[in-house]
């Protein structure tokens, strides 16, 4: 019997994302009482899409957190779901909140997402954005 391998997409991360362009990362860690893994000040940068000025603040969890991509998840989640508070009065100031995922994806892998992950996402109200690079990993 010829059964084919799941193959999954490798070197996840998943980050909660705070962005705006007026945002300044320094207000928003007191703000929220969380450090974040990167922050970045509005205006250009030379590692940013080009025409991306927005200030960012984030936390991410990536290999070196956890190789399992459901641990990153989860732990991104637990931090929204205790911030969703504070997360949403920054919506309503006009800052975009996002939950990302990342990875790297080869041909015919998967990212698949559990129905209680779905439902936790879901429930933050919060947009989920989905990004794959397929270089030759």
């Amino acid at each position: 019997m010829n059964v084919a391998e799941i193959r999954h997409w490798v070197l996840t991360e998943v980050s909660l994302v705070i962005k705006g362009r007026d945002l300044q990362p320094e207000e928003i860690t007191p703000f929220l009482d969380v450090e974040p893994t990167g922050v970045r000040n509005p205006g250009p940068s030379k590692w940013d899409r080009p025409g991306e000025i927005d200030g960012q603040w984030r936390i991410s969890c990536n290999e070196r957190t956890s190789r399992d991509f459901h641990e990153q998840l989860d732990s991104i989640l637990s931090i929204a779901e205790r911030k969703r508070v504070e997360l949403r009065e920054l919506t309503a100031q006009g800052y975009e909140v996002t939950v990302s995922l990342f990875g790297f994806s080869g041909n015919d892998s998967t990212l698949a997402l559990q129905p209680e992950e779905i439902k936790r996402i879901a429930h933050l109200g919060f947009p989920l954005r989905v990004a794959a690079s397929m270089s030759g990993r």
